[in-house]
């Protein structure tokens, strides 16, 4: 499916699902081709063809389904809410998109079995980066990138976030600030560099209630 045809279908689906079912609170074309799809790609140069990719509190899929249209990649997406689990489920099937799947399941309950098995895992508006680091580093090989994408505060959560970081294996790479049509974004990127500890992520909503 041609690219093109390919972002105007999800949109459309995703304006459709979102009249009935809050998935985003951005509704207009425009500000969806910006906010959603440019910047879930403002990181594709950090996703090789062929890579294992995690997309953690994937929501309405942004994102790693911009990136698998863009990419042949094998992509996984989870959320812990159901609903955005379907819709994300119903745009792979529409898009024909080969090796993608979404799952209904908490990081902390799927890095049971899925540790350090990734290339890249990625993440947009789910938590600081604290307890984003948590989430999103066990599932990582050593030698993988994990790539927050955030907002005009990164460099402070950052800054919160270093000892988190070295605790769970990993090392700031790089950080890309980026004017998005007017929107502030910073993209950090981290590799692991050690194995994370099998304690790590912690149950019971610990790194948001406790993070490291």
């Amino acid at each position: 499916m041609e690219k093109s045809k390919a972002y105007k279908i999800y949109m459309d689906y995703l304006l459709e699902v979102n009249s009935h079912t809050n998935l985003t609170a951005i509704i207009d074309p425009s500000e969806i081709e910006i906010k959603h799809f440019k910047d879930s790609l403002t990181i594709l140069d950090y996703i090789k063809e062929g890579d294992k990719v995690l997309d953690i509190g994937a929501g309405a899929g942004f994102p790693g389904i911009p990136l698998r249209i863009e990419k042949e990649i094998d992509l996984t997406l989870i959320d812990s809410v159901n609903k955005k689990v379907k819709f994300m489920n119903e745009v792979i099937e529409k898009l024909n998109l080969e090796n993608a799947r979404a799952i209904h399941v908490r990081a902390e309950d799927f890095a049971k079995d899925q540790r350090e098995k990734y290339d890249v895992v990625v993440s947009r508006a789910v938590a600081n980066m604290r307890t984003l680091s948590e989430y999103c580093l066990p599932f990582l090989k050593v030698g993988g990138l994990f790539v927050a994408l955030k907002g005009p505060k990164a460099m402070e959560e950052l800054e919160d976030a270093q000892n988190a970081i070295d605790i769970l294996g990993g090392q700031v790479i790089k950080t890309e600030s980026i004017d998005l049509s007017g929107n502030d974004r910073v993209n950090i990127v981290v590799q692991k560099i050690k194995k994370t500890k099998n304690k790590y992520p912690r149950g019971k909503n610990l790194p948001k209630k406790s993070p490291l």
